[in-house]
């Protein structure tokens, strides 16, 4: 046999890789996160806007206003 006459290597194609479907649960437990995630966050804020403690009043007082 001649080199001209000898079949290249073949390689087997490589499978793609599969993609992987997220947890039924997953997106579900994410969104209640993000729901009482939101819910403390407004709670405090509305909790320090209507009737701020007079330790962050007094700090808010102190710091320089850059408007002045």
């Amino acid at each position: 046999m001649t080199r001209d006459n000898v079949p290249a290597p073949v390689q087997p194609p490589v499978p793609a890789p599969v993609p992987q479907q997220p947890a039924v649960g997953v997106g579900l437990t994410a969104a209640v996160a993000q729901g009482a995630a939101r819910s403390i966050t407004a709670r405090l804020v509305d909790k320090f806007l209507t009737n701020p403690p007079d330790w962050l009043r007094a700090l808010w007082h102190a710091l320089p206003r850059p408007w002045k």
